[in-house]
């Protein structure tokens, strides 16, 4: 019998902790965003937004965005590279207002070849700018000025960058989409404005999500450009003439644009989400009211597309659309529906709020979401549109646009989250399915296995906070994948017991290892495994507690519920492991 060799670390660690570098906006917020992504060879890569002075100029010119590896399936993490400016990797002058390679990294790689762009290579999208003003002018006002929140940078815009060494090194690619003056936004839209952008406008593009679809490149992206409306047929949205200088409305809309790898430029932008419409004033209204943002995009299973955003216009923060084609969402609802009203397993509290979701599909197709309200990760079995969600806890908690990554080499989830302290952390979690053997552990006594009674989650949620490990009939259960169990060590030592359906740890109830305690269905959050594997004769096994080695899991009879108990000879402590 083997257990799993795979590296693994439940209770993760830190990525990034910033240290006392002066930052050029808040200090909660001075270290953001992780986003992440997986190279051919197995190396995962990521990045996040690091706003620390730069001190070579005393702003942020010159910033650049951080990339660290991790080659062992996201157990740990190490610094690779830094990614510059388009300004310091081009001598194109088309290039040289972007002197900041500031935030919103999105790392994706090539599933195929897309034009000269080859199938493999690593591609970065990330907000870049010239410098931030607001920050220029209260430093040379007051040296002794300290920033508590967002500034005002010029000509922001979304860059392409590319790595063909696994991101040891970078090029710049192309730049995909523009925008003008910062403005505070986001978290001080239209009041931290410096001097110098002297008709107060607040025009950013942010948050690019990379996606092939067709042989083209799309990115999506948040667009604060002013818009008076849009085309019902194609999409395309109408540019107010006067968004360099007019009073701006401070809305946002979802847009994406397409590039076939060859082109000089990227398409013109498409309405994904328009939002509210707002009036302006003198019969002119613009789109954008209830600044939609943060688009992620995944064909379901039943051949449509989900898209989720976060919104601020009132009702639901956090929404979805349904399409038939992920480049026209504009045919749907403006302000899309909520996430709450998506159907959910027995036991599931509904799909989490409070912005910035993250939805990514899984082999198999299976769809994996989260967002900043909960630590929680919520699953859809199925994959479809109208599929039903199932939650399931983490060992991370809830954050600002918490990054879900799914590890080929492991078939668990890397978790990357900002803890609200400038401290970007990791974590991993097992949502069933995972690599590696699968056994049916059978009872000597009885012959029976040990199953869940079909459930698939923690047993807080989907049994009534009831601890629900059992055992059952051989090929009873109505979800067979809950009869099989991963053996998996523990970096600290000891065994888990990860069942193969929810990828839930079969846990001593209460974490108090005493005589009669029940086994129930719960995250593994111990890097200390619970149990201690014992042969015993011919073929069996006993599961001895690792907090208290006098006591043995047991299965006293057919159904019983697994407890905790002293040490017996009539079998019913002893297990065969089958494949």
């Amino acid at each position: 019998m083997a257990t799993s060799a795979q590296a693994y670390n439940p209770t993760g660690g830190i990525l990034y902790q910033l240290g006392n570098e002066p930052c050029l906006k808040g200090r909660g917020n001075c270290a953001v965003y992780p986003k992440s992504a997986q190279l051919p060879n197995g190396r995962l890569v990521a990045s996040f937004e690091k706003s620390t002075v730069v001190p070579a100029t005393g702003s942020a010119d010159g910033q650049t965005l951080p990339v660290y590896k991790s080659d062992d399936d996201g157990t740990s993490w190490q610094p690779l590279s830094e990614v510059k400016a388009p300004a310091y990797l081009s001598k194109d002058p088309k290039y040289a207002k972007y002197t900041s390679n500031w935030t919103n990294p999105f790392l994706y790689t090539l599933p195929q070849d897309v034009g000269k762009l080859k199938r493999g290579t690593l591609l970065l999208a990330s907000v870049v700018s010239g410098d931030d003003q607001y920050y220029k002018e209260h430093k040379a006002a007051d040296p002794n000025w300290t920033p508590s929140n967002d500034g005002d940078r010029s000509d922001l815009a979304i860059a392409l960058y590319s790595s063909t060494d696994q991101g040891t090194s970078w090029k710049v690619v192309n730049v995909i989409a523009t925008g003008g003056w910062q403005g505070g936004s986001a978290g001080a839209i239209g009041r931290n404005v410096a001097t110098a952008n002297t008709h107060q406008q607040v025009d950013p593009v942010w948050e690019p999500y990379l996606m092939v679809y067709k042989g083209q490149l799309v990115c999506y992206y948040s667009d604060e450009n002013d818009y008076t409306g849009f085309d019902a047929k194609t999409g395309v949205p109408t540019l107010d003439p006067d968004n360099d200088t007019a009073t701006d409305s401070h809305g946002q809309i979802l847009a994406h644009r397409t590039w076939d790898g060859r082109s000089a430029r990227w398409s013109g932008p498409v309405v994904d989400v328009a939002g509210l419409t707002q009036d302006m004033g003198d019969g002119k209204t613009e789109i954008g009211g209830g600044r939609p943002g943060m688009t992620n995009v995944v064909p379901t299973t039943d051949g449509k597309w989900l898209l989720t955003y976060e919104y601020w216009g009132g009702g639901a923060n956090t929404r979805y659309l349904l399409a038939d084609n992920p480049l026209k969402f504009y045919r749907s609802s403006t302000t899309g529906d909520a996430v709450t009203s998506l159907p959910l397993d027995t036991g599931s509290r509904a799909l989490a709020t409070g912005g910035s979701p993250v939805l990514i599909r899984l082999p198999g197709g299976r769809l994996a979401y989260n967002a900043a309200g909960s630590g929680n990760v919520w699953v859809n079995k199925s994959g479809r549109g109208d599929g039903v969600w199932t939650e399931y806890q983490t060992t991370s908690r809830a954050g600002y646009s918490r990054d879900l990554q799914y590890v080929d080499g492991t078939g668990r989830i890397a978790i990357l989250n900002n803890q609200g302290t400038s401290t970007i952390a990791f974590a991993e979690v097992d949502l069933g399915r995972s690599k590696g053997a699968y056994y049916r552990l059978v009872n000597r006594k009885t012959g029976q296995v040990i199953g869940t009674g079909s459930r698939t989650n923690d047993a807080n949620i989907g049994n009534g906070d009831v601890p629900d490990v059992v055992l059952e009939a051989r090929g009873s259960a109505s979800d067979p994948d809950t009869q099989y169990w991963h053996v998996v060590t523990e970096p600290n030592g000891g065994l888990t017991l990860l069942n193969k359906s929810g990828g839930r740890a079969a846990a001593v109830w209460t974490g108090n290892a005493t005589a009669g305690q029940r086994i129930g269905q719960w995250v593994d959050n111990n890097a200390t495994g619970s149990w201690n594997l014992i042969k015993t004769t011919q073929g069996y096994y006993t599961l001895q507690s690792v907090k208290n080695t006098a006591l043995y899991l047991t299965g006293a009879s057919d159904g019983a519920p697994l407890t905790l108990q002293n040490a017996a000879t009539d079998g019913s402590q002893e297990w065969e492991l089958v494949p």
